[in-house]
């Protein structure tokens, strides 16, 4: 199968890059740089948002900064998000995975695990061993030890610990992770997950009065013997165990130490409402690399204040793409800036609000006839990708990737036909009067609903609600910094939503955009969902979908029932439920892609030293080549946006202050 061979050429050019990244930096450029340096302080600025009220000082609180995720928290490994990429962190290497008898962790596992996975004939288990750095420390100068670790899967119960048995120190510096033996995930995902955890924020000896006690409360939780159900550890509490751990979570989550309880290359040192000041973190196991001594850190919910500071030259690094003429007017502006473009791993359209009665089957198969798919694009992002698929539930790059070549192929396409839409909509009940769409004797008007603060979105908002105007149909759009709200919002305004129709913000797995349509974009066309409070808290709060099989397979398949079990299907079953899911919703025409991303990283050459594709740059700060999936270079520029790679680039010295003459 196509998504077989693509995904295998993909996995083993990023374990290439794996094998580096854990030695220090790969093959990443170092070169000089042809800007006269400004850096006066040695600093890197960012914009970003956070809790404008304050943060307690532990990541695993109720309070936020997105930004620390590059800069101040740190796992074991981190991936680099669109490429897959792991780098080590905390760990000293890659892990290395091996089976192990059962018997040597009947006490870890739980006594009542261990009896049921024997009785189950499992006499083996497989088990991860990583290995921590001798000079891994906390910000305070202590060192991270392998019960710290634990700490955190204990405490926190991340999507990895759905599929663990156990997690075992076996001394401060080695940590084994215990797989369920009837849900282990493949080798290459068990990676993934745990380069997803930022497992270094829950240090033991200052959490331990809230990590034993949960920990006590899920050895005693009742074993999962259902293998379609998933849970921490494969335990279910009960209710009066889940009210217990709900109370001693919510202390621990207030509870705020003297300083934040972290182990990045940059610690808190200022906080208000509207900047934040990191310095840098001189116990970090690879400080002498590092010569940024500060991070500024500015909050802005307007574009036009964002694109303000970029222009007068206040930030380093940027993230997200900037609409074309904006951009060249900034990039003409201020010579120091440059912009690189990458592949993102999602798609921008609309969808439906089924909750908005003139939304019949007929309508929507109409709509997606009504549009120039390829107009809207070059309006909001010349660079991306026309698609001409209806929401499928990812974008159409991983729909290759992951469906069979002959599924993915039958896959509806629609063109621009507007006689074809015309046809559709008068066949549901639709009349054109002069020059005006009717339904039921009254001129039909549109609500389209876009974000102000996105500006992909923003933009192709204006296009589309031209051409529904020129289709006939009167558009009322709402560009707003409330968008997201009310979106969601049981009595939603938006009769379209625009933003993204399908989207992967997780490592490249079917399960990373499954769970955003499960969670945002599900709810912005307003599927019928299961209770909140659903008995089956497998379902709880899901979308209650169901699709039919395909080539004779007269079985029917619940959306609910597999998507968090994904990880651990092997790959002929996986790619069947991809084409199960992906097939289902393209017939449910719940939303219009009209293409797929291309993100940008927008840096001040001026303030870093190190940025790659220099000759490029060079001759056009606006760098128009998009690298080629799988490519040397789809890793290089994937590490310029700290949103994908996290800290990559500066905590391998890639990036170094471009320094002002007056503070050499």
């Amino acid at each position: 199968m196509k998504s077989h061979r693509s995904r295998l050429f993909v996995t083993i050019l990023s374990l290439v890059g794996l094998v580096t990244a854990c030695g220090g930096g790969g093959n990443s450029s170092k070169e000089g740089n042809y800007t006269k340096g400004k850096n006066t302080d040695n600093s890197f600025a960012m914009i970003t948002s956070w809790t404008p009220s304050g943060l307690v000082n532990h990541y695993n609180s109720n309070t936020y900064c997105d930004a620390f995720n590059c800069f101040v928290v740190e796992g074991l490994y981190r991936y680099v998000r669109s490429t897959d990429e792991i780098y080590c962190q905390l760990a000293e290497a890659m892990p290395t995975h091996s089976r192990k008898n059962i018997d040597d962790y009947r006490v870890d596992m739980g006594v009542d695990a261990y009896n049921y996975y024997k009785g189950l004939g499992q006499n083996d288990v497989a088990v991860t061993e990583v290995k921590i750095k001798d000079n891994a420390k906390w910000a305070n100068g202590e060192d991270f030890v392998a019960s710290d670790a634990w700490a955190y899967y204990y405490m926190i119960h991340p999507t990895s610990s759905n599929y663990m048995a156990a997690v075992k120190t076996v001394d401060d510096k080695t940590l084994e992770f215990v797989w369920n033996p009837v849900k282990e995930p493949a080798d290459t995902v068990k990676e993934l997950l745990l380069a997803q955890d930022k497992s270094g924020t829950v240090k033991y000896d200052l959490f331990a009065s809230y990590v034993d006690p949960i920990y006590e409360i899920v050895m005693n939780s009742p074993l999962n013997t259902n293998q379609a159900l998933w849970g921490a550890f494969n335990r279910f509490s009960t209710d009066e165990q889940i009210v217990r751990m709900n109370v001693i979570r919510n202390n621990f989550y207030s509870f705020s130490p003297t300083w934040y309880v972290a182990t990045g290359p940059f610690r808190l040192e200022v906080f208000s409402a509207t900047q934040i000041l990191l310095v840098k973190n001189n116990y970090y196991w690879n400080a002498e690399e590092i010569n940024f001594d500060k991070v500024k850190l500015y909050s802005s919910n307007d574009l036009n204040q964002t694109y303000s500071l970029i222009t007068n030259g206040y930030i380093t690094y940027h993230d997200g793409f900037i609409q074309q003429d904006t951009l060249e007017s900034m990039l003409l502006t201020n010579p120091d800036l440059i912009n690189l473009k990458m592949y993102d791993p999602g798609s921008i359209g609309v969808t439906f609000n089924l909750k908005k009665p003139i939304f019949t089957d007929k309508v929507r198969e109409a709509f997606q006839y009504i549009f120039n798919r390829e107009e809207i694009k070059l309006s909001a992002n010349p660079y991306g990708e026309t698609s001409y698929y209806p929401l499928i539930g990812m974008a159409a790059s991983e729909a290759e990737r992951y469906m069979s070549e002959a599924h993915y192929d039958a896959l509806p396409k629609y063109s621009h036909d507007e006689q074809r839409a015309a046809e559709l909509l008068v066949e549901a009940g639709w009349v054109k009067e002069g020059g005006k769409w009717t339904l039921n004797g009254r001129e039909v008007t549109i609500t389209l609903g876009a974000p102000s603060s996105h500006d992909i979105s923003s933009t192709a908002s204006e296009a589309v609600a031209a051409q529904l105007e020129r289709f006939g149909i009167d558009c009322q759009l709402l560009k707003s910094t409330a968008f997201y709200g009310n979106a969601v919002a049981d009595n939603c305004i938006y009769d379209l939503i625009l933003e993204w129709t399908d989207l992967n913000m997780s490592f490249s797995y079917p399960t990373g955009s499954y769970n955003q349509f499960a969670a945002i974009y599900s709810k912005w066309c307003h599927v019928e969902r299961y209770p909140a409070n659903y008995k089956d808290t497998q379902k709880a709060g899901a979308p209650k979908l169901f699709f039919n099989g395909l080539d004779g397979d007269e079985k029917t398949y619940e959306f609910a029932d597999y998507i968090n079990s994904f990880y651990s299907v092997d790959a002929d079953d996986l790619t069947y439920l991809v084409d199960v899911f992906n097939t289902g919703l393209a017939k449910m025409n719940l939303g219009i892609q009209f293409f797929q991303n291309v993100t940008a990283s927008t840096i001040n050459t001026a303030h870093i030293k190190g940025v790659p594709f220099q000759d490029r740059w060079t001759v056009d700060s606006n760098v128009a080549y998009v690298p080629a999936v799988g490519s040397e270079d789809f890793f290089v520029v994937a590490r310029t946006n700290l949103l994908f790679a996290g800290n990559y680039n500066i905590i391998f010295g890639v990036y170094q202050p471009n320094k002002a003459e007056s503070a050499k």
